[in-house]
């Protein structure tokens, strides 16, 4: 088992009206989710997903099945939530992440998941996940995804994708481990999609007995770091629901 696989909230499940776990996409850590702790309500819990062998586990080995993740995620996410059980819970996840948000909301009953740039499971290549990539695919890549994020002295570039590959040829492996869920859930889901990624924009109704929503917003792949505000307005008006009408 992994320990300590969710960022610390800033905000107490006493003051909060939501409980928002982030899981961020294949290759990356909390960082490119950070600073939505500046523009999210200051009601929400905010907490980030963060996987071994990045940031603050950097040196431990990579996770190696995506089922076994979720329990881990799901277990000490339950142990967080004792107190305050009945406080509405989201887990938002892109395009990896949004895949371990819906394995960790049929571990942890979720109000709501919104999943970004990620197609519905039975919408996926199988053959396609899991595929090593070569060297150039891996540097064009990441450095598409820390671009996204803020741009970057060439010469610092090259570093930081050095450091960054490796990350993401281990969580292509660990993609290639995920199999669908049987059962559909029972919340919302609403999926988000970047109007300038090749992923076709599709509703995930197919994975849930209740609504299934499909929005799309300016950007590529990596529109929810290129465009955070945006992400967070459209989370505040596809939520109210779950906040009992409060945008």
């Amino acid at each position: 088992m992994f320990d300590k696989l969710l960022s610390t909230p800033l905000v107490t499940a006493a003051a909060a009206s939501l409980d928002l776990v982030a899981f961020p996409c294949a290759g990356s850590g909390s960082a490119g989710l950070r600073g939505w702790r500046e523009i999210l309500p200051a009601d929400w819990r905010f907490t980030i997903a963060c996987l071994p062998g990045r940031e603050t586990s950097y040196g431990q080995p990579f996770a190696r099945d995506m089922a076994r993740l979720a329990d881990d995620i799901a277990q000490e996410l339950r142990g967080r939530r004792a107190q305050h059980p009945d406080l509405p819970l989201v887990l938002f996840g892109h395009s990896m992440g949004g895949l371990l948000a819906q394995l960790v909301a049929h571990r942890v009953p979720a109000d709501a998941l919104v999943v970004a740039a990620c197609p519905p499971p039975g919408r996926r290549d199988a053959e396609d996940d899991g595929r090593p990539l070569d060297h150039d695919e891996l540097r064009r890549e990441v450095a598409g995804m820390l671009q996204a994020v803020s741009p970057i002295e060439p010469g610092l570039l090259d570093e930081l994708v050095g450091l960054t590959a490796p990350v993401l040829a281990a969580d292509i492996e660990l993609l290639a481990t995920y199999r669908a869920p049987t059962t559909p859930l029972s919340c919302g889901i609403w999926a988000l999609y970047g109007d300038g990624d090749p992923i076709e924009p599709l509703p995930w109704a197919a994975e849930t007995t209740a609504a299934a929503e499909c929005r799309v917003l300016s950007g590529s792949h990596f529109f929810v770091q290129e465009s955070p505000r945006a992400v967070v307005a459209e989370l505040r008006r596809c939520l109210t629901p779950v906040r009992g009408g409060k945008a």
